[in-house]
């Protein structure tokens, strides 16, 4: 599965941007995403890196830098993926953010956690919109 974030970055809709922050962002930062044309004609870069893991708090405030310049009402007017890598424990820490700022519809994995629990999960998607991987990307890594 570690072809996963190079192929879902290769099919997600050119008209999205990934920010990204820590190790998935090898796998695609390789390649020439471009730029899409936002509201009011803006050109944005379609991959935004803000760092390492760690720095994932910057990946919040540019989300609500450019809902801001945009003027747009909701964070998920915006049209970007979230897209979170269970590697370690700290994505916890970044969901949670994520929804706090009423973010929905993000997408998490590899694989999810093992403390994960199918009532937790259920809540997660019933609430948030929480999504996993999609089954014909898995298969092809």
């Amino acid at each position: 599965q570690r072809s996963y974030y190079t192929d879902y970055a290769k099919q997600i809709s050119q008209k999205m941007v990934i920010l990204t922050a820590g190790c998935a962002k090898y796998r695609y930062n390789k390649l020439d995403l471009g730029t899409i044309n936002g509201p009011n004609g803006i050109a944005i870069p379609r991959v935004l890196d803000a760092g390492q893991c760690n720095d994932s708090y910057s990946i919040a405030l540019t989300a609500l830098a450019l809902k801001k310049a945009l003027k747009l009402e909701d964070i998920n007017e915006l049209p970007i993926e979230y897209n979170i890598a269970w590697y370690e424990q700290k994505a916890v820490i970044v969901l949670l953010a994520l929804l706090h700022l009423g973010v929905k519809n993000i997408r998490l994995g590899p694989s999810l956690p093992a403390f994960l629990s199918p009532f937790v999960a259920q809540l997660l998607i019933d609430q948030f919109g929480i999504k996993g991987i999609p089954l014909r990307l898995a298969q092809t890594s």
